[in-house]
């Protein structure tokens, strides 16, 4: 009967030589090889999933919340997409969250709430939205009239308050994590005389008229370096008489847009160059409707992936609703879309309603916001509708619910005749940046 040996083979010298350096490396060496394994597989995850995976343990939140990782995510993935809106109503400062989400749309019942730090005793309002941060306020009781300045990253609840400004006209933030992991804030503050005062005439204002009794100047708040301070390169100017009470800000292109609701123009500050000229709206000539413009008429501009985008509603009876793009290259207006509510209100009757004072048929919407896609295929707009929202494809002309809303003292929702868009909305971006 035969026996079978059994000969052992010898392991190449590269495999020792690995063996070796595995036995000889020290813990914390091995430990920092399997991190940098573990990062270049969570880069590749979705800011979604990688705020999940903060959940894991401590070590893996201290390696995504690591703001050398975190900033070169949102850099790379840059433009990072709508998740959805906050939406503010008219009479009150309670939001409601709509999603993007196609898994959470359809049937959802977005209600409404405030928005509110643990620490602080008087709900949030929102001021601007930017690539995935928010500008908010907040009164400080008992004295109602003063207010704090916070900058919010509402997916990871961080917030930094900002250095106490008074007397300011508007404020705005900017950001673009592409360029760099750090924000500034925008304050113009007013300057009263008395007299013809000399402006710059570098000014791009400054031949509007010489008799404005105030000018303006520009100070900054930037993250990196810290406290308010005027930014002298920039000469002071007056506001020309077709822009007016400044009470909505954009942040678009590597410029600040300040404008008001019944602006014809809007101030443009480049950041970078730190220039300031005008920029107008699109002119829609109301001459050319049917009838007389409504009262309050609509008007929506936002920024979406580097694009900006006006609306402007002068007849709510038109079933045409033109919308207006600027790309990031261009200067000029262009017009882009057209939304055709008849489908719209074929499928959501409760749309059409008649007008108190003069009888007439007319659509009850508002403008929740723009979606630009990678495509124009993919693009939408999302409109508030009495008691819903929809989203609607410019290109193949489709619509989808996205979410109910529950019955609010902002809508005439017992068959009325009222109805009364969302005030305010702003974009929510889930995102890591630091603030």
């Amino acid at each position: 009967m035969s026996s079978c040996s059994r000969t052992r083979t010898k392991a190449p010298r590269s495999v020792r030589s690995r063996r070796n350096y595995r036995l000889s490396s020290s813990p914390a060496k091995i430990v920092a090889e399997l991190d940098d394994v573990l990062l270049h597989i969570l880069s590749f995850l979705s800011i979604n999933t990688l705020i999940k995976c903060k959940r894991v343990s401590k070590h893996w939140r201290s390696l995504i919340t690591n703001p050398n990782f975190s900033n070169s995510i949102i850099s790379s993935k840059h433009p990072l997409p709508i998740s959805g809106f906050y939406l503010k109503g008219t009479r009150d400062i309670e939001y409601r969250f709509v999603s993007l989400d196609d898994d959470e749309v359809n049937e959802g019942l977005s209600l409404s709430s405030p928005l509110r730090f643990v620490d602080h005793p008087t709900p949030i309002i929102v001021m601007q939205s930017t690539n995935g941060l928010l500008l908010c306020k907040c009164t400080c009781p008992p004295n109602h009239f003063n207010r704090n300045y916070y900058v919010y990253n509402p997916t990871t609840k961080q917030k930094t308050l900002l250095p106490r400004i008074f007397d300011h006209v508007a404020i705005s933030l900017s950001f673009d994590p592409s360029k760099s992991p750090h924000y500034k804030v925008f304050c113009l503050r007013k300057t009263s005389i008395s007299s013809v005062s000399p402006v710059s005439s570098v000014s791009p204002v400054s031949s509007v008229s010489s008799v404005f009794s105030d000018i303006y100047h520009i100070e900054v708040y930037t993250s990196n370096e810290g406290p308010w301070r005027r930014l002298v390169s920039v000469p002071s100017f007056p506001l020309p008489p077709t822009v007016t009470y400044l009470s909505n800000t954009v942040f678009w292109n590597g410029a600040v847009l300040w404008f008001g609701p019944n602006s014809r123009d809007c101030i443009s500050f480049d950041i970078n160059r730190e220039e300031i000229k005008i920029l107008p709206f699109p002119y829609i000539d109301q001459e050319e409707e049917d009838g007389p413009p409504d009262v309050g008429t609509m008007r929506f501009i936002d920024e979406s992936r580097g694009n900006l985008y006006f609306i402007e509603v002068n007849d709510l009876s038109s079933a045409d609703l033109p919308v207006y793009e600027m790309d990031r290259n261009s200067s000029t207006w262009s017009l882009k879309h057209h939304v055709d509510l008849e489908p719209l209100a074929a499928a959501f009757p409760e749309m059409i309603r008649t007008e108190y004072y003069t009888y007439r048929q007319i659509y009850s919407f508002s403008v929740i916001g723009f979606v630009k896609g990678e495509t124009d295929d993919e693009s939408y707009i999302v409109l508030h509708i009495p008691n819903k929202a929809v989203k609607y494809y410019f290109i193949n002309k489709t619509f989808k619910k996205l979410c109910s809303f529950e019955p609010s003292k902002d809508d005439d929702d017992d068959g009325g005749d009222n109805f009364y868009g969302f005030r305010r909305s702003f974009q929510f971006i889930e995102s890591l940046a630091n603030v």
